[in-house]
């Protein structure tokens, strides 16, 4: 083979006590040990070629092998990454059973069904003239109590009232899904 500064390069002689051909490592597994971005599922016991503790996660038509060696919080965070989840948006994972099971090392190794939270969707009544008659309406869902802060604060407002009502919301678990809210900046509004 080709030589630079006495490192041989080249083809490994077979006689090499440490030579590992393609063949031997394919056949150990069936799965070619370089071909490290294998994610196949279909078949098998997922447990492939890692040597943790993996669960088999679905959500729609996508399902991700998740190694569950890590703390619940590297757990979610790996179940984010997998599905591209970029949201503050809680999710839980149900198993076969239809039981919610909690993220951590010690859950049983077998296939899960991810679920997103649906948050809390309402209609918001804006008035578009000063004399409130122009009336425009918008679905809003909220997800957490953070988002729900965050779009009043932009608003200038500190709280919804039931349209034709005089309930109000000034945290999420106030919110009636569906219901129909304006915006206001305190209660004399």
């Amino acid at each position: 083979g080709f030589e630079d500064a006495n490192i041989p390069f080249g083809p490994v002689e077979a006689s090499h006590p440490l030579a590992l051909t393609t063949a031997d490592a394919v056949a150990t597994n069936g799965v070619n040990p370089w071909n490290w971005r294998d994610t196949s599922t279909n078949g098998g016991d997922n447990q492939g070629t890692y040597g943790g503790r993996v669960i088999l996660v679905k959500w729609g038509d996508y399902t991700k092998r998740i190694g569950i060696d890590g703390t619940a919080e590297a757990i979610k965070e790996a179940i984010k990454s997998a599905f591209g989840l970029r949201t503050r948006r809680a999710f839980w994972l149900e198993d076969e059973d239809e039981v919610v099971r909690s993220l951590d090392r010690d859950m049983p190794v077998g296939v899960y069904a991810l679920h997103l939270d649906n948050g809390i969707t309402i209609k918001l009544c804006t008035f578009e003239d000063a004399d409130r008659m122009t009336v425009r309406t918008e679905d809003k869902t909220f997800y957490t109590e953070d988002d729900f802060r965050d779009f009043l604060s932009r608003r200038g407002w500190t709280l919804l009232r039931e349209y034709s009502g005089y309930r109000v919301a000034d945290t999420l678990d106030d919110l009636r899904p569906g219901a129909i809210y304006q915006g206001m900046r305190s209660l004399v509004d």
